[in-house]
């Protein structure tokens, strides 16, 4: 344990309290969190009411003298309970928390909220500043470029008098904390669980606690980081250090307060702690949440007055019972994050160690402002830190065509959602290995922490253009300045990757969705037992080889596991010397303009209409075709509901074979009408021309049709294969019902012989049987079961009667001299009406012909 430096920091003068738009002093914001009584707040006018016994107009400090000099010891014993500040004795705590350099946005705000809050409460006491950790790191240009200097300047300008440690204040290594960090802040850094490796010390530079001077009364400050830090920051900067249990800690400490000398304790104590709740409706929701806040919430030692948290970024105020004193509780706040609040608490002595709260607020700083020195000084240090960022932040280093963002969720950053700006970064980090002395990569991955902003077209740093992008806006994307490279890993390990995006248990997301570079397709099953969601993962459109070498474009901070990435571990790191900023501008200096990719690279089969049952599909064939000939294969579909689209359906044929669909059954065709069947739909993208988009798949049967036509020197069997997939244009990711890509075919044998006497409709059997087609004539029953992709499942589908002449002007469509025109009398389907076109020229390898097959495959439209 390290011994107490005595930083006992003056306050600045005392306060009254501003209260929250609609909060009152006895409740929480809305949606704040649960309330908790106190009395009324008072102007300087009515002090006397609020606290008849008080402190005199010094705030208080003649009588906290004469507190300390009775709770001197009278025996020999040179220890003795905490230190009792007089009765009625008031004192006024603020708190920031997760600040993150937001020096622009929220510095002055800050400052006007802080010395507001100290003039107003002046008459009754003193005011105490404090911050419970991550002032620094994933900062804006202007403070992360001069390596967070200003934003310390900002926070010893406005008072602050001891903070925690965050998880961000070792972005850069707990030497560069405990050095240059530590010096340039005329507070302490407060970490009680922060221990130099295999021991229970406090690593030398942190401080396990600190006495602050609030006008007279003594607070003692503990500072603890959530355990997860370990997890957060690069662990190549934090190798000497490990992170012990935040309450443990908390409560070892407030056992060395209460041993210390009666002239050394303080009159109350407090905890700031880097670590949060992650639900804010209610207290127990809160618990129930987080583990570690819960264990700090019921667990810390009763003589701890007040629970400042931080690092969930949620604004909350709670009133939580004192472990082992069913009379008294102890407010439990968060200050939100950026410097949108500050958490403001009043409370009063009872003269016998205890202290009554009489307010807990969240004060809003937006739009706030108040004139004072304080104010200014702040004023002049962010000027002087935009004016020196404002050269090399403003160099437009490309262009994006619209928003790339994060995912979110509510309106809410989601971490565990597929994002275009995840996606690109990874295609950023593969493609910056070109940029150095290593061996080309696989592929690239990045997490969802390392992105801190989007890419906004209408975000302006300075005076580029709409849509143009500066050095300043990329770098607060990657702020981090991670070291890029390499890491050659076996195909086994880029499984367990996929597979720890399910964090373990008590992390602070359940699911972290990596962002992949363009080069990875992976599907898994959210709804699978940890350790076997992930299904597939496939490289190129190759299946991963378990052991074979893969080399991983990513940042220091995954290679070394970061975020639970354990996998990463067990590879070999190779530094490329650029950092993942430098790999993000080159890339916008290589692909300018740059668009988002819409298409999905991590699917949820969970989310697939199919699997769940929702949607069967199957393609039927007929039993032979004719050389010269056409005959239809028939996509059939059976939905519960509606199934939103647009949807492609891919086709496949092989060399010489051209096909044709109808797009819809006519308004006017009788049969049409007395058919149960519907056709959703149909259009053929002329730039896609084996693709035909379904607007949408309707609820119950519904039959695409499919008329194949034989090359003349056509033999063998021929296998028609289609796919089923979302079409990127529509709902995409987790809002998309068709997240895979479904593949189905169905074989027919190429016959001289085949039979084309019209009316006969067959039976379907699963088999090859079927109908015929014979000279360009194809029979009505010519889709006689055939082949079924559903596994044999009957595929008849009949319309007694029903002649169509469908022709197709082109003829022939793949210049291989077969002719498309040609007369269906019959067919499988109602065609009168049809309305017909050629979709197809393809010149693809013949697929062998094999039994029915159904094969699930990637959502992303097949490319060949």
């Amino acid at each position: 344990m390290s011994t107490l430096v005595s930083k006992v920091l003056a306050a600045g003068a005392a306060v009254s309290m501003l209260t929250l738009p609609g909060l009152s002093p006895a409740a929480a914001a809305p949606g704040l969190g649960e309330g908790q009584p106190s009395s009324a707040a008072s102007s300087p006018a009515d002090e006397s009411q609020q606290n008849p016994t008080g402190p005199a107009a010094d705030g208080g400090k003649a009588a906290n003298d004469e507190a300390r000099s009775a709770a001197e010891p009278t025996s020999t014993d040179d220890t003795a309970s905490a230190q009792e500040a007089e009765a009625g004795t008031q004192v006024q705590l603020l708190n920031i928390t997760d600040f993150h350099g937001r020096i622009s946005d929220a510095g002055t705000q800050v400052a006007s909220v802080v010395e507001e809050q100290r003039a107003a409460f002046d008459s009754k006491g003193g005011t105490g500043m404090l911050s419970a950790g991550d002032n620094i790191g994933a900062s804006p240009y202007n403070s992360s470029s001069a390596k967070d200097k200003p934003t310390l300047d900002v926070l010893n300008a406005i008072g602050v008098q001891a903070s925690a440690v965050g998880n961000h204040e070792f972005d850069r290594g707990v030497e560069d904390l405990t050095g240059r960090v530590v010096e340039g802040a005329d507070f302490p850094y407060l970490g009680a669980n922060v221990y130099a490796k295999g021991t229970e010390d406090v690593v030398d530079g942190l401080d396990e606690y600190s006495i602050v001077d609030v006008d007279g009364v003594k607070v003692a400050v503990i500072g603890v980081v959530t355990q997860e830090t370990a997890t957060l920051v690069s662990p190549g900067g934090i190798e000497a250090i490990e992170f012990g249990d935040p309450t443990d800690a908390v409560n070892r400490v407030a056992d060395d307060i209460e041993d210390l000398p009666a002239d050394e304790q303080p009159d109350m104590t407090v905890v700031e702690a880097h670590l949060g709740a992650s639900s804010t409706e209610s207290l127990e929701d809160a618990k129930a949440s987080n583990a570690e806040f819960k264990k700090l919430v019921t667990e810390a030692d009763a003589s701890i007055d007040v629970l400042f948290t931080g690092h969930t970024h949620l604004p909350y105020s709670f009133e939580a019972p004192v472990p082992g004193d069913a009379d008294r509780t102890r407010p439990v706040l968060e200050a939100g994050n950026y410097g949108t609040h500050v958490g403001q608490v009043q409370l009063t002595s009872d003269g016998e160690g205890d202290w009554s709260t009489d307010a807990v607020n969240l004060i809003e700083t937006e739009d706030q402002s108040y004139d004072s020195p304080v104010v200014d000084e702040v004023e002049k240090i962010v000027a002087e830190a935009d004016e020196a960022a404002k050269v090399p932040g403003s160099v437009v280093h490309g262009k994006i065509t619209e928003d790339i963002t994060r995912a979110f969720s509510d309106g809410n950053e989601n971490r565990g959602g597929e994002s275009t700006l995840g996606n690109l970064v990874a295609d950023a980090l593969k493609d910056g290995v070109e940029d150095s002395q290593l061996d080309e990569a696989d592929f690239g991955i990045t997490n969802p922490g390392g992105l801190r902003t989007d890419l906004l077209c209408d975000h302006i740093y300075n005076t580029e253009e709409k849509c143009e992008v500066t050095a300043a806006e990329l770098n607060e994307v990657l702020p981090f300045a991670n070291d890029h490279g390499v890491v050659t890993m076996k195909g086994a390990d880029v499984i367990g990757l996929f597979e720890e995006q399910w964090q373990p248990e008590g992390a602070r997301n359940s699911f972290l969705h990596l962002g992949i570079s363009d080069e990875l397709d992976v599907v898994y099953d959210s709804e699978a037992d940890r350790g076997q969601h992930v299904k597939s993962v496939k490289v190129n459109g190759e299946a991963i080889d378990e052991e074979k070498d893969y080399r991983v474009a990513t940042l220091s901070f995954l290679a070394a596991g970061g975020d639970n990435f354990t996998s990463f571990a067990e590879g070999t790191f190779e530094q490329s010397g650029l950092t993942d900023f430098d790999t993000w501008v080159n890339y916008f200096e290589k692909n300018t303009p740059v668009s988002p990719d819409k298409n999905e690279r991590q699917a949820d089969a969970a989310d697939d209409v199919i699997d769940s049952g929702d949607l069967t599909a199957e393609l039927t064939g007929p039993k032979t075709i004719a050389p010269g000939a056409s005959a239809d294969f028939v996509l059939k579909t059976d939905a519960k509901s509606e199934v939103a689209g647009p949807i492609d359906v891919t086709v496949d044929l092989p060399k010489g074979y051209t096909a044709e669909v109808a797009p819809k059954f006519s308004a006017e065709s009788a049969s049409a009408k007395d058919s149960e069947a519907k056709a959703p739909e149909v259009k053929a993208d002329a730039n896609a021309a084996k693709t035909i988009t379904l607007k949408s798949i309707p609820a119950g049967e519904s039959q695409t049709p499919v008329t194949v036509t034989a090359p003349q020197d056509a033999s063998g069997d021929v296998t028609v294969k289609l796919s089923l997939q979302a079409n990127a244009e529509g709902p995409w990711w987790d809002d998309n019902p068709l997240p895979l890509a479904h593949e189905y075919e169905a074989t027919a044998a190429v016959s001289d012989d085949a039979n084309a006497s019209a009316g006969d409709d067959g039976s379907a059997d699963g088999g090859a049987d079927g109908g015929a087609a014979d000279g360009g004539a194809a029979d009505g029953g010519g889709a006689d079961g055939g082949d079924s992709a559903a596994g044999g499942s009957d595929g008849s589908s009949s319309a007694d009667g029903a002649d169509a002449n469908a022709s197709s002007d082109g003829g022939s469509s793949d210049g291989s001299g077969s002719d498309a025109n040609g007369s269906k009398d019959g067919g499988d389907l109602p065609r009168t009406g049809f309305e017909t076109f050629n979709i197809v020229a393809a010149a693809l390898a013949l697929i062998v012909a094999g039994g029915t097959a159904v094969t699930v495959v990637r959502r992303r439209k097949i490319t060949s």
